[in-house]
């Protein structure tokens, strides 16, 4: 009779599922951790790995079968070290890559009783599940074959089956961290010198299906239980981070134990990060009956090269790119990487047996249109230029690949990359996509593409240059106040300096990081004037212009009345872009009933003028007047009596002042920002 470990119940992602069933008096257990694994190796109903155990004395050895190269050895399965993370091969033994698996033998040395014999896996794919047959042997038998190859019977030559394993769900391949527990309900499986594991793969549809084994533990009667220990041990305090999200619904854990210096920023900057977009992210890509991963680790390795990786539900970053990065690409490489959780395009292969390999060029272009265009618009990170354009190919991956994306959802189907993503997941992923979408091959919307990045470009060289006056507006009396290269004329608010947060990228006068900005002022004082200038701001950002600041106030906007830039789709502060903070706002608008609107979303320049004289102030928007007022008018004063500022005895009481650039509530991008000055009256 042949008796496999079957699951009754499917468990729910992060839920710890146990199954067990009895094989004549022999009981097996096993257990799955999905999003909830953890180094600790944790089960209901399974013992934790042991480093004390009958086998941690034993002699291990492969009698069939051929290692893989980028595993741990034999050794790995007894040195009672367990992996810290789901995809750690050096930290695991496994058959090489493309084989049927193989057989292992355990020598303990003498015969003796064995009470459990448990296994452990862990992988976010197909080589976490175990498939094995275990024997057992005193070696006394006539005909004993200490190393049975698979071509012989072990039963033929002095073995005995003890139970057979398969914690694949109905033939499903799932990933996780597995543990299986061989018992008997007798106390002992019996007494044996040499234990035998008939290794199976998990799947054929790839050459990965052969399982990562982290520990085989033989427990006899009498040794004391010590636990495993994690193969990488912390050198110092544990410094780990739970962020709870959605009232715990997801939980992602920030790990900076091993880069203990990027604690406070993975704190500070990291945390409302990724507690605002993984559930974006999960609401962006989503496909029928797929419920995201709710347990994701992000881990801070010191040794680890490169950038960042995902496997699974664990994204594991360079420290050390990360430290270079921390008001560059930093957060942005996070998010990229949560897509990639996302994404989870693993399951195509264990839910559909005829799933399609959805090509890398796209897998890394969805994460990077998400990156460049939906979180970090502003940045321009995506953008193709004309030294580049030759060489761009939709299929170019990453930055390319996602701006070619946004092409298509801007000029054929704005839920392009919603269905291509649900096809990934689902394993149908084919060229013949483009078409049903689109009405055109993939093929074609490259060609169509690289013909509009050409003439964008075109235009863009014929545009005048940023951050110039041209003849006319020299002659009009224009001035700059930031020429593109560094922050002359400008400080900070009550200082002769500036912080880091303001920085010069591309010719853009950039608040890079508001944590450590602050405002931003001209050393010139203006009285009346006309300001122009263009902002692209970040997604839920909010920053602001103030004019007739001075010195006296203890804050800007105690002195200066503050026109108000912000993302209006996503900001949280009620007053809207263009407006006048906390004085006037534009009429609605009688398409929408709402408040006027007329700004572009993140990732686009907008441009502001504002009118500043005795006769009236001007707000403007992209060429859409937005309202009118006079400073100290009685209809002005009435409404800074009504509002916070009434509580201020200096505000707007100056003609004459700096002007200043909010820095301390959201990332934002200036250029071209010039001044004309105005005699009054005129």
């Amino acid at each position: 009779m042949k008796l496999h470990v079957c699951w009754a119940v499917v468990a729910l992602l992060a839920v710890s599922s146990v199954v067990s069933v009895s094989y004549g008096e022999v009981r097996i257990t096993s257990g799955r951790n999905d999003g909830s694994a953890t180094a600790e190796f944790l089960f209901e109903s399974v013992p934790a790995p042991s480093r004390s155990d009958a086998a941690a004395q034993a002699r291990f050895a492969v009698v069939e079968g051929r290692p893989d190269g980028n595993g741990g050895g034999v050794e790995k399965l007894s040195d009672g070290k367990v992996p810290t993370e789901e995809d750690q091969p050096a930290e695991n033994f496994f058959f090489r890559a493309g084989t049927d698996g193989g057989r292992l033998r355990i020598d303990l040395g003498r015969a003796i009783d064995v009470k459990q014999v448990n296994t452990y896996s862990w992988h976010p794919g197909s080589r976490g599940p175990q498939v094995y047959n275990l024997y057992g042997s005193d070696g006394k038998a006539d005909g004993f074959d200490a190393a049975p190859g698979r071509g012989t019977d072990p039963l033929a030559c002095g073995w005995k089956l003890i139970a057979e394993v398969d914690t694949r769900s109905e033939g499903r391949v799932e990933g996780g961290q597995y543990g299986v527990s061989i018992a008997d309900s007798d106390g002992t499986l019996g007494t044996y010198q040499y234990l035998l594991l008939d290794v199976f793969r998990t799947e054929t549809a790839d050459p990965f299906g052969n399982t990562f084994y982290s520990e085989i533990d033989v427990v006899d009667p009498t040794s004391p239980v010590i636990a495993a220990r994690s193969a990488i041990e912390p050198a110092g305090d544990v410094r780990r981070e739970v962020v709870d999200i959605e009232g715990g619904k997801y939980q992602i854990t920030i790990d900076t134990t091993e880069a203990s210096d990027l604690t406070k920023w993975a704190h500070d900057e990291l945390t409302p990060v990724v507690k605002r977009w993984y559930p974006r992210l999960v609401a962006m890509l989503p496909s029928d009956g797929y419920a995201a991963p709710t347990r994701v680790s992000i881990t801070f390795s010191a040794d680890m090269q490169g950038v960042a990786a995902t496997g699974g539900t664990r994204v594991r970053c360079a420290a050390r790119w990360f430290r270079g990065q921390l008001q560059g690409e930093a957060k942005g490489a996070i998010v990229h990487e949560l897509v990639h959780v996302v994404q989870n395009y693993g399951l195509a292969r264990r839910n559909n047996p005829n799933a399609t390999r959805t090509p890398g060029w796209l897998v890394e272009g969805i994460c990077d249109y998400i990156r460049w265009f939906l979180y970090e618009p502003h940045a321009h990170g995506a953008e193709i230029s004309a030294r580049n354009l030759e060489r761009a190919r939709y299929d170019g991956s990453y930055r390319i690949t996602a701006n070619f994306l946004h092409w298509v959802s801007e000029t054929h189907d704005k839920d392009i990359v919603r269905k291509l993503n649900a096809a990934a997941r689902e394993g149908r992923y084919a060229e013949d996509l483009w078409v049903e979408y689109t009405g055109k091959s993939v093929q074609e919307l490259g060609s169509e593409w690289k013909a509009a990045l050409g003439e964008k470009i075109a235009a863009e060289a014929a545009a005048p240059r940023p951050n110039a006056l041209t003849d006319e507006e020299k002659a009009a009396g224009w001035k700059l106040l930031f020429n593109g290269e560094n922050l002359d004329g400008w400080r900070n608010f009550k200082s002769q300096g500036i912080r880091p947060g303001w920085q010069v990228r591309d010719g853009a006068l950039v608040c890079a990081d508001p944590r450590n900005a602050g405002d931003l002022c001209t050393d010139e004082k203006f009285d009346w004037f006309e300001l122009t200038l263009e902002y692209d701001i970040s997604p839920a950002g909010n920053s602001g212009i103030m004019y007739h600041v001075t010195d006296e106030g203890s804050a800007a906007w105690a002195t200066g009345p503050e026109f108000q830039l912000e993302d209006n789709r996503e900001a949280a502060d009620p007053v809207r872009c263009g407006w006048l903070y906390g004085l006037y706002q534009p009429p609605a608008d009688p398409d929408t009933g709402r408040p006027l609107d007329a700004t572009k979303q993140p990732g686009q320049w907008n441009h502001i003028r504002l009118l500043v004289t005795p006769e009236r102030c001007v707000h403007e928007i992209n060429g859409v007047i937005y309202f009118e007022y006079v400073l100290g008018s009685e209809d002005f004063k009435d409404r800074v009596a009504k509002s916070k500022f009434g509580r201020m005895p200096l505000f707007a009481k100056s003609n004459a002042g700096y002007v200043a650039l909010q820095g301390d509530h959201g990332q934002v991008v200036f250029r071209n920002i010039k001044i004309r000055p105005i005699e009054a009256g005129g």
